[in-house]
């Protein structure tokens, strides 16, 4: 039985535990619950082997009964391989290509509050990136079969076969990223719901960008109206290569949609910095995106 192991056991177990534990910090009590360790005797085999360890600089201590192993393996970039000019040629709503440069394995945020087109876009970009050459798969939470493929009609597009796949997934999206084994492809996530958890974006986000390789992820998140940055503040933002808002503003008395370039790493054209550009819009069927100003 577990709580009958010994030492050497124990300290099998959690050597096989720490190569999984990727830099995340653990609790010693949650050994305990993995592994079955019930005896005061085991636990505190646990508590010696995880003190040893801190002691040997292969732990690190993050507070009582809290502990964390350091990243000891980096991969080096290799800058002097890279060929410049390399991006990713993917088509955008209202023609964003021409001002957005999409590196590999770049994170694109777009941001916006409940109805505000979110959806539509990421939809639209999808099918407008249908016959890309990297492929395109979209992991969603938002839509039913339905409404999709409602949406899909609505474009004016005669569609014989599938456009691209969808599969229905909640959280955990470098999870789903790595079954399908679509780093390389485009991912667009609709949308990343941590419901009261806001404060874990940053690590599903971090945890997307290490899924992917020369593909990118559309990541979708939720906003409060008329603010540009979403749910999680800065750690929706800091991964993003592109960060995009879309929101309602007053043109001529008339409500009308926006999208703002909060920020871009990339520039298509470097006489033109895209950053804090609006494009003011009509969204027309749920999906199609008609330009009418650019600010």
């Amino acid at each position: 039985m577990a709580e009958d192991k010994k030492y050497s056991e124990i300290h099998k177990d959690i050597d096989e535990f720490l190569v999984l534990a990727d830099g995340q910090i653990f609790k010693g009590a949650y050994l305990d619950n993995l592994f079955g360790y019930k005896t005061r005797e085991a636990k505190r085999y646990r508590w010696q082997i995880l003190g040893r360890m801190v002691g040997k600089g292969e732990l690190e201590a993050k507070g009582p009964d809290k502990f964390r192993r350091p990243n000891t393996e980096f991969e080096e970039i290799d800058v002097m391989g890279a060929i410049a000019g390399t991006q990713l040629r993917v088509s955008w709503p209202m023609s964003l290509e021409k001002y957005l440069k999409v590196y590999p394995k770049s994170i694109i945020v777009i941001a916006a509050a409940p109805g505000k087109g979110k959806t539509a876009f990421l939809h639209n970009f999808g099918l407008h990136n249908r016959n890309n050459k990297l492929g395109v798969v979209m992991f969603s939470n938002d839509m039913t079969d339905i409404e999709i493929k409602e949406r899909w009609e609505n474009t004016g597009l005669v569609l014989t076969e599938k456009p691209f796949p969808i599969y229905e997934v909640y959280n955990n999206f470098g999870d789903a990223i790595r079954e399908k084994k679509s780093q390389d492809m485009i991912n667009i996530i609709d949308y990343l719901d941590l419901n009261s958890d806001v404060y874990k974006i940053g690590d599903e986000i971090e945890d997307i960008y290490r899924a992917i390789d020369g593909g990118m992820a559309l990541i979708a998140i939720q906003k409060k109206p008329h603010q540009d940055i979403g749910i999680g503040g800065i750690y929706s933002w800091k991964r993003s290569k592109i960060y995009l808002s879309l929101d309602t503003t007053e043109d001529d008395g008339r409500l009308i949609n926006t999208l703002k370039i909060v920020k871009a790493r990339g520039r298509v054209d470097k006489k033109i910095n895209p950053e804090g550009m609006e494009i003011k819009y009509h969204l027309i069927d749920g999906i199609k995106f008609v330009v009418k100003e650019i600010c």
